[in-house]
């Protein structure tokens, strides 16, 4: 990639059909859907990337960004020889990545089915929550941590599984990277940084066309409790619970052949752990939409 290397795990046939990229949320590598990709590689070609940072993948360039990992997942795939069309999949926070790299590159991209995606509306405009503002400085202690050892900041001793120092030094570095650049990108996830990203990170109204694009995601605020119920005031917390469930169906907007799929009831935004048969399923129906003489309607 220029200077640094993108780790690219591709496996089973595409015949006619496109070929499925996943993402995981967070700034997690391409393992973290490891259960879904082993499902969907026997009837699909089906391609797990890591992100700069993460996984077996460098660092790469300062300051992380989506809008810069949207151009890096593309330029990925082509240096690994993968051709698209692509159908694109992501999970949470990599939602907004494969929605984003759709609307840089729609010529390579086929459909779009996002998991949960973090909606930027969320981010600028709803309450404040704890647990993902602290997001960039728990990695940025987490990075700490690994560079100079300061166990007592995450509470539990460091291990290694090797006696060689040159290996151990090798994985604090990885390590170290890893935090840094998802205490980077992860910056996005507040009011300042979608100020200052938000025009190139986001996917507004009309930015996809036509291109078809699946919004799966549980029909109530299934595990979000704790955040819910943390509002004291109960018709603040009715309000935080409509805005919450209302926010991400903003991204059928980005297009006209956007289609809403519930998933499975009592499944929360975690799903595509619970129930990846279902994720991988709904994957392979959008994936027969697509190919060379699908007819059906989306």
């Amino acid at each position: 990639m220029g200077g640094y290397d993108m780790h690219v795990l591709a496996e089973g046939d595409a015949g006619p059909r496109p070929t499925v990229v996943w993402m995981p949320g967070g700034h997690a590598g391409g393992y973290a859907m490891y259960r879904l990709h082993a499902l969907a590689r026997e009837q699909m070609r089906s391609v797990l990337v890591d992100r700069p940072g993460s996984g077996w993948s460098d660092s790469g360039p300062f300051p992380r960004t989506t809008a810069v990992e949207a151009v890096e997942l593309l330029t990925a795939l082509e240096r690994a020889g993968e051709k698209g069309p692509y159908v694109l999949v992501g999970h949470s926070f990599g939602g907004l990545l494969m929605a984003n790299a759709a609307r840089r590159r729609p010529d390579l991209v086929a459909g779009l089915v996002l998991l949960d995606p973090t909606p930027p509306d969320a981010v600028a405009f709803g309450p404040a929550l704890p647990a993902v503002r602290r997001a960039p400085r728990d990695q940025t202690v987490l990075a700490l941590r690994h560079l100079f050892g300061l166990h007592t900041l995450a509470g539990k001793k460091e291990t290694h599984t090797s006696d060689d120092p040159a290996q151990v030094l090798a994985m604090i570095e990885l390590r170290t990277k890893a935090s840094c650049a998802a205490a980077s990108i992860l910056r996005e996830l507040s009011p300042d940084g979608i100020t200052r990203d938000g025009w190139q990170t986001a996917v507004h109204d009309g930015d996809l066309g036509s291109l078809p694009l699946l919004l799966v995601a549980p029909r109530d605020l299934t595990g979000g409790g704790a955040i819910f119920d943390a509002v004291d005031d109960p018709e603040e917390s009715a309000r935080v619970r409509h805005f919450f469930l209302t926010v991400r169906e903003r991204f059928l907007a980005a297009s006209i052949s956007g289609r809403r799929v519930y998933t499975p009831e009592g499944t929360g935004h975690d799903f595509p752990d619970r129930v990846p048969g279902f994720v991988v399923q709904v994957v392979a129906s959008l994936l027969d939409q697509c190919g060379p003489g699908a007819s059906k309607p989306l």
